[in-house]
């Protein structure tokens, strides 16, 4: 044969039975295959013909075996007009969904195979007069088969298809779409063709988008009411994206139009045309153009889904959370309530609490062991355990981790682990490996709380392998928690899956996903429209309001994270009369407080919180009658008043209500007709400065500080601040009972947990007696659920504990 007429420039190259085996093999698994319909393959085409051939009289002679056919010259255009049915690489060589085709062709016939690229024009006619055995680019099949030529059954056949949204049930076929219906196709594709002369769809209806992809996004996004793409690319992402989008008709519904691809050979070529045709079926029967399909033509570009538009599946619990600041999620990060609580949910360390807030072993076999000073603590770890990237868990793990902590300023570990040249940071022997599972922590002195210090996300153990020393905020390698990271998407949703290695309670749902939204507003219309199970962080009080008593939906009370208090300033008079602040702790109605709220506080009788271990409610109820007889003890009387005044925030920081809050409070104290309130409201930045210089004589104040979850779930965290720091909280406030009370508890083996309980309850009851604060109201944390949740729990730091959501 000559090729001298064909004047392009031509690309030659054998494709040999090896190379096409090793192609073969880089395939991944294979789907069912597309099933021949039997049809004679007749030609036809939906975009670009080629030129009939003109009539020719050269006599060529034809195979009459399958055992004369050793060699095969292919014409093929490329780069074709879809560039991923042929294109040539970088390197001159032709790659591509054809090529790869004639691979398999070649590697199940033993025939080798060269390429020849020619034009698109002019390709059948050289075929037709033996120029060439056979052509193979992007050539469809239809009714009328140009003269000379033959076309090989179907080795792809492509339909149309209609996808709408996932709750979309008013379309089912185009019959169904109305003048007022948006459809989007691919610019220039058999979609736009389709919609156009088939469903007859004008121009001011047909949005045309950049690729099927685009198309399906805009579906999504609601910018279109339907998407007619390619059968194959729906099928994919209605697979992949089922609650947002589905195939009009769903199953079995009939293409709105469709193509058929084919190989060309010369009329009369009746082996080949026979050969091929074997080779063509066995591909389809053995998934190799399934296989092909998905890894040449179908789209891989991700969706942004948004929300569920079906409800939540059974299999995968739905949480919501409002999130408008980036999720932290590196451990040696400050503390926050989101980033806190997603650490949580993935990590873990040498112990925890559960979700009923007892503390207990994780990462390590048991509790530790505690040295008589209490200086240092020595752990065994679990043997066996693998971080998500598939590092097994080690002493070195564990030193990295809380020294990585340290040098990045974590307070939680630098103001407890051993530092002796007194630089801010702990030493590097704060944490000694004694062997491959064995672990040493070092501490400055002895803190008895030291183990709910170390239960909390500066102490999270991760992978050295995984993460960097420097800060990773944006990390998603996790740690060994109830749940794996399995996908991460920034501002619109977080997947979690269970993770085997844990070794705390089972998770309930193998599979958790969280949405993220911007506003309270658009998370309880997600609620209301049963896209999430759960609206958590973030949920608006006037949402919670107006849903909390709705049928259809649950509310759910969590531990309380955060309480009001008054600071006395105990230096001088009146305050540093206890008489005087007793009388007024039994003047207060904590009760007629807390409903103030909507339902949001909680009256509290103690410096701690009622769902942290060691809580003991010492401090007394309302009695006017009390309290009188104590300030004229005190000498004051309705004939010697006694004034004071109150200071206050009034610029929302702890809540809308704090005006009505200081208002009703200062009531309280003059009805015992002594108490005379002068109420001062100012911003927190004024207020806070005022009350720094210890000039205020009592001021209304809220810990922890605003936006901060609870350091560690322990007594200590809401009462030695309190105690130890009474130069910068302004209370002047000392107490020697209370000294040796906290002495005593400090001297105890950090884990004899009911020799510290019984300590703090006596700490509570001195407390109650000599008030270093008057603690007020606790804020209590609360989830608005559908009904179909049946259960959930809140620890006490105010996290919600994922494995332990139930539907």
């Amino acid at each position: 044969m000559t090729f001298e007429k064909h004047a392009i420039y031509r690309t030659l190259f054998l494709i040999l039975i090896g190379v096409g085996l090793l192609a073969l093999a880089a395939c991944d698994e294979e789907p069912e295959s597309i099933e021949d319909d039997g049809t004679t393959p007749v030609v036809s085409s939906t975009e670009s013909e080629p030129i009939e051939p003109e009539p020719t009289e050269t006599q060529v002679s034809y195979p009459q075996s399958e055992e004369d056919i050793k060699f095969l010259t292919v014409a093929i255009d490329a780069p074709s007009r879809n560039r991923d049915f042929a294109a040539i690489d970088d390197f001159g060589r032709v790659q591509g969904f054809d090529p790869d085709l004639m691979a398999d062709i070649a590697a199940q016939t033993g025939i080798e195979i060269e390429f020849v690229v020619t034009n698109f024009d002019g390709m059948l006619d050289s075929v037709a007069q033996g120029e060439f055995d056979a052509a193979i680019s992007e050539l469809i099949i239809s009714e009328s088969t140009p003269p000379g030529i033959a076309f090989t059954s179907p080795y792809l056949s492509v339909g149309q298809v209609l996808v709408v949204r996932a709750n979309n049930d008013a379309i089912t076929s185009p019959a169904d779409l109305g003048s007022g219906t948006n459809i989007g196709v691919e610019r220039a594709s058999a979609g736009e063709q389709t919609a156009r002369d088939i469903i007859q769809i004008d121009d001011e209806r047909l949005v045309r988008y950049n690729s099927s992809v685009d198309a399906l996004q805009g579906l999504i996004d609601r910018e279109i009411d339907g998407a007619i793409i390619d059968n194959d690319d729906a099928a994919q992402y209605v697979n992949n994206y089922y609650q947002q989008l589905r195939i009009a008709g769903e199953s079995g519904a009939p293409w709105l139009a469709s193509r058929q691809y084919g190989i060309a050979v010369a009329d009369g070529n009746e082996v080949l045309l026979s050969t091929l045709n074997k080779a063509i079926s066995q591909a389809r029967t053995d998934g190799t153009v399934d296989r092909l399909s998905r890894a040449w033509l179908t789209p891989q570009e991700r969706l942004v889904a948004g929300e569920s538009l079906i409800g939540t599946l059974d299999r995968e619990f739905v949480v919501g959370m409002v999130v408008n600041t980036p999720i932290n999620m590196d451990p040696s990060g400050g503390p926050d309530a989101i980033s806190w609580e997603f650490k949580t949910n993935t990590m873990s360390g040498l112990v925890g609490f559960t979700a009923d807030n007892e503390l207990v072993p994780l990462l390590a076999e048991s509790l530790p062991t505690v040295t008589a000073d209490g200086t240092q603590y020595v752990f065994k770890l679990r043997p066996g355990l693998v971080f998500p990237d598939g590092s097994e868990l080690t002493a070195e793990d564990v030193r990295f981790s809380i020294l990585r902590s340290s040098s990045a300023g974590n307070f939680l570990v630098n103001t407890f682990l051993r530092d002796a040249n007194i630089d801010g940071f702990a030493d590097e022997d704060s944490v000694e490996i004694l062997d491959s599972l064995t672990i040493r922590i070092n501490l400055d002195e002895a803190a008895s709380h030291f183990l709910s210090v170390l239960a909390t996300p500066p102490f999270f153990v991760v992978s050295d392998e995984c993460y960097p020393l420097e800060p990773a905020p944006d990390s998603v390698c996790g740690g060994i928690g109830p749940y794996l990271i399995q996908d991460w998407e920034p501002g619109d949703q977080v997947r979690l899956k269970a993770n085997p290695q844990w070794p705390g309670m089972p998770p309930v749902f193998e599979n958790i996903q969280v949405r993220l939204y911007t506003s309270s507003e658009q998370m309880r219309g997600s609620l209301e429209g049963g896209a999430i199970d759960l609206a958590w962080l973030g949920l608006g009080e006037e949402d919670l309001i107006a849903l909390r008593e709705t049928e259809g939906f649950r509310a759910w009370e969590g531990p309380a994270a955060f309480k009001s208090y008054l600071v006395f300033e105990q230096s001088q008079p009146p305050w540093n009369n206890p008489l005087v602040r007793q009388a007024a702790a039994l003047a207060i109605d904590r009760n007629g407080l807390a409903d103030i709220f909507p339902g949001t506080r909680k009256p509290l009788f103690s410096p701690i919180p009622n769902t942290v271990p060691g809580h003991q409610a010492a401090e007394p109820d309302r009695n006017l009658a009390e309290a009188i007889r104590l300030l004229n003890a005190a000498g004051y009387n309705e004939e010697n008043l006694l004034d004071i005044t109150l200071d206050y925030t009034n610029d929302g920081r702890y809540s809308p209500y704090e005006e009505e809050y200081a208002t009703a409070l200062a009531t309280q104290l003059e009805e015992t007709n002594i108490f005379q309130v002068t109420l001062v409201g100012a911003p927190y930045d004024t207020f806070r400065a005022q009350s720094a210089t210890c000039e205020s004589g009592a001021f209304l104040l809220g810990w922890p500080p605003s936006g901060q979850p609870p350091n560690y779930i322990d007594p200590a965290h809401w009462m030695y601040y309190f105690v130890f720091n009474t130069a910068s909280v302004c209370s002047n406030y000392e107490n020697t009972a209370m000294s040796a009370a906290i002495s005593q508890l400090e001297n105890l083996d950090p884990t004899n947990i009911d020799g510290r309980v019984e300590r703090w309850t006596e700490i509570q009851e001195i407390w109650a007696e000599s008030y270093p604060t008057l603690d007020l109201t606790q804020e209590i944390r609360i989830a608005l659920s559908l009904d179909k949740v049946s259960e959930l729990k809140i620890d006490a730091l105010g996290i919600l504990r994922f494995e332990t959501l139930t539907k």
